[in-house]
């Protein structure tokens, strides 16, 4: 366990090393990332530095300054960057979570369904599927099936004891923020050297990406919150059990550490087995093995009478009845609306990048390779752990 944390440390700072950060200078706009020595002339020559060249009336005419005093080579590496800009809303797309998945996250853990969703909210190959008419549903799904949403979310237990586990839970989680921050500071670098032609004028055109991700989060959470009918967040291996969202986010701290306890089996011939268990020692994985049986009356049966092997670990399930299996407070438009609005989120980051400018191809493939590196690094901690 920690020889994997130690791992994701080493990670975690390869990635911070490939990111040139200037704290003082990230939030002063200018033309090419400062010290860059093909935006020199052009700085000089359009006087780049003076605030009043970005207002609206007199940027574009900046544009057309820095363009022509570069080369065309730098041209092409410009043209080259925005291309390779143009790309990442789609890449972050396939590597982000779908939209149900991000609203379970929210309800788990929210820091890190805000991490997830900061710049890619998946989005399914079939979208609006849950709109086609009646005649086209499976023949097995039942109407009244369709009002109910159950999500049964595991939560693992890490090392061997209580403090362990907080301590890796806790240690994951500074992680997950970390590369939150990393992908946050790395949007902020790029959105202050670089300019959208068509609102030359506005510094905020690429911070505003994350923001409507994290603003289709809340939407998200609060519209399933207002059009649900009930809500029921219980344990699975004891129904009596249940628990309010507040204590649900705290579930992941605060699992249960089972003692090891001696099972057996009972067939349906009355005869108990031991249930025996080996552990890997190079993976620690426990691995459960069968007796073999030879007689006929002492084979397994699915009836009530054979005793069936509960699942280990801690399982919470969230169960979630909407008013109505086809109306507007139903399963089918709850999901097409906060689809819709991810589409739109989707477009406004892919127009956005495909129209910046003063993004060479050096900085853009730093810029992707960074954004996909930590969402990509999100996802696998946040299932992981």
């Amino acid at each position: 366990m920690f020889c994997l944390l130690s791992n994701i440390f080493r990670t975690f700072s390869v990635i911070v090393s490939l990111c040139p950060i200037y704290p003082t200078r990230a939030l002063l706009r200018t033309i090419g990332p400062i010290g860059d020595p093909h935006f020199k002339r052009a700085v000089a020559a359009c006087d780049g530095n003076n605030p009043q060249k970005f207002q609206f009336g007199v940027c574009s005419h900046l544009v057309d300054c820095v363009y022509d005093n570069v080369s065309e080579a730098f041209k092409a590496s410009m043209s080259s960057g925005t291309n390779i800009a143009s790309l990442l809303p789609t890449i972050l797309v396939l590597i982000g979570y779908p939209p149900l998945e991000l609203v379970e996250l929210a309800f788990l853990s929210p820091h890190r369904a805000i991490a997830a969703c900061c710049f890619g909210i998946g989005l399914h190959s079939g979208l609006f599927r849950q709109l086609r008419p009646m005649r086209l549903l499976p023949s097995h799904s039942q109407v009244v099936e369709l009002r109910v949403r159950e999500w049964t979310v595991f939560l693992p237990c890490i090392g061997a004891s209580r403090w362990q586990h907080r301590l890796a839970k806790i240690t994951v989680d500074f992680i997950v923020v970390a590369l939150l921050g990393i992908m946050l500071w790395r949007n902020v670098v790029v959105a202050s050297f670089t300019m959208v032609p068509w609102r030359c004028e506005y510094t905020y055109m690429l911070l505003a990406w994350p923001l409507a991700c994290i603003v289709w989060l809340l939407i998200a959470v609060v519209l399933l919150l207002v059009m649900k009918q009930s809500m029921d967040i219980y344990n699975p291996a004891d129904l009596d059990t249940r628990y309010s969202i507040t204590r649900l986010m705290s579930l992941p701290y605060t699992v249960h550490f089972p003692k090891a306890e001696r099972r057996t089996l009972r067939y349906p011939n009355g005869t108990e087995y031991p249930y025996p268990e080996t552990t890997s020692p190079s993976s620690g994985i426990s691995s459960r093995s069968y007796p073999l049986v030879a007689r006929q009356d002492s084979v397994l049966s699915a009836s009530s009478d054979a005793v069936s092997v509960p699942r280990d670990g801690n399982y919470v399930t969230i169960r979630i009845t909407m008013p109505s299996s086809f109306g507007w407070r139903s399963w089918r438009w709850y999901e097409a609306v906060i689809e819709t609005l991810a589409v739109g989120v989707y477009l406004y980051a892919t127009f956005v990048l495909t129209s910046i400018m003063f993004l060479n191809a050096d900085n853009a493939m730093m810029y992707a390779t960074v954004m996909a590196l930590c969402l990509s690094m999100v996802r696998i901690l946040t299932a992981l752990f």
